[in-house]
């Protein structure tokens, strides 16, 4: 079932009333489902459509999230990164995904890679977005948004991309059974699909057995996994042997990444694996 939200989290996040939100959805205008108790629920897409429309966009989220075209300008040609990490993250907050898709459409425009857009914007403003919910700055839904913003941004981004796909180089792309969230995965596989390899992606979190029989059935080149979560490891690494033998049959190589597999004893758990720190990690390996 799809993730979805209460009265009293749109109020929050739209700072109006929950009798406001409530008249929205008994007109119609805002989509929403009762409970069996009588109470509204309301989905991500019907929200985010609905913010759209009505210009809800948060002001307040973050500071200001708009600038000159020369001061944007200027941060791109200085290569600025944490500026705009900063009016990324203000911006996919406040729900503006138009400037969101614009950041990264220029940025490629003066040249940064997608590598570099992940590493030096997306991921230090993710990082940020989380410590936010952590501390109880922002909601849950908050987060949701800022990370929707991203994906669509992205899917505008590689749409406009030019793809020289090659086909006989093939990779796997997904996260581990039990992870919560796939931005990380999505980037490996839009960096990929960039640098020419055809791509499966799991857009579900996968036991590594299943990625084991998908080795068998496609004898990809590669396979890429993430594992942020330190609780999904025994469960990773007691299902890795399966895809170790897969991979081995196949001459398939397997590259984990993932905040959980930052430590060496770790990793040492997951023999015959190439470890990629970063997506600039990634690209390195597989441009060699």
């Amino acid at each position: 079932m799809k993730q979805s939200y209460s009265t009293k989290e749109l109020a929050e996040m739209w700072e109006v009333s929950e009798s406001t939100v409530k008249r929205w959805a008994d007109a119609g205008a805002l989509p929403c489902r009762k409970t069996v108790g009588g109470h509204r629920k309301f989905e991500l897409d019907d929200i985010v459509e609905f913010q759209s429309r009505c210009g809800l966009a948060k002001s307040q989220a973050g500071g200001r999230h708009s600038e000159s075209p020369c001061e944007f300008k200027h941060l791109l040609e200085t290569a600025d990164y944490p500026a705009l990490a900063a009016r990324f993250r203000q911006a996919a907050l406040a729900g503006q995904f138009a400037f969101v898709a614009m950041l990264f459409s220029r940025s490629r425009e003066y040249g940064i890679s997608l590598a570099t857009i992940a590493e030096e914007i997306i991921l230090p403003a993710m990082r940020e977005v989380g410590e936010m919910w952590r501390t109880g700055k922002i909601s849950v839904l908050d987060e949701h948004l800022a990370t929707l913003a991203i994906i669509e941004a992205l899917a505008v981004l590689q749409s406009g991309a030019e793809k020289k796909t090659e086909a006989e180089r093939l990779a796997l792309v997904g996260c581990a059974e039990g992870e919560l969230h796939q931005l990380a995965v999505m980037l490996v596989r839009d960096l990929l699909e960039s640098n020419g390899w055809r791509v499966i992606y799991f857009s579900s979190p996968t036991p590594l057995f299943s990625f084991a029989e998908a080795v068998d059935r496609f004898k990809p080149q590669l396979v890429c996994i993430s594992i942020t979560m330190a609780d999904n490891i025994e469960r990773a690494r007691r299902d890795y042997e399966e895809l170790r033998r897969a991979a081995d049959r196949h001459h398939t190589k397997v590259i984990l990444g993932g905040a959980a597999l930052t430590d060496d004893a770790v990793r040492a758990r997951f023999p015959e694996s190439i470890y990629a720190g970063s997506l600039q990690d990634l690209l390195d390996l597989i441009q060699k």
